[in-house]
């Protein structure tokens, strides 16, 4: 396993590399918890949810980068 493909495959799919490494729980919470934030900043604020996905986004493969082994 290697850092830099959980990081690719977070930026891919959100959760991804966090499931490559062998996190499953956080996997769905960075995937489902990423579509839910996104999509209520969309609702309430309309461009905001695109700023708040791309942070995610980020979020997810720097987490998922850290976490592999």
């Amino acid at each position: 396993m290697g850092k830099k493909t959980a990081a690719l495959l977070s930026l891919l799919l959100t959760g991804l590399g966090q499931f490559y490494a062998g996190h499953f729980w956080r996997a769905v919470a960075w995937f489902f918890g990423g579509i839910f934030l996104v999509a209520v900043l969309t609702v309430l604020t309309g461009f905001g949810g695109i700023i708040a996905g791309v942070i995610i986004w980020i979020a997810c493969a720097w987490d998922a980068y850290n976490i592999a082994r």
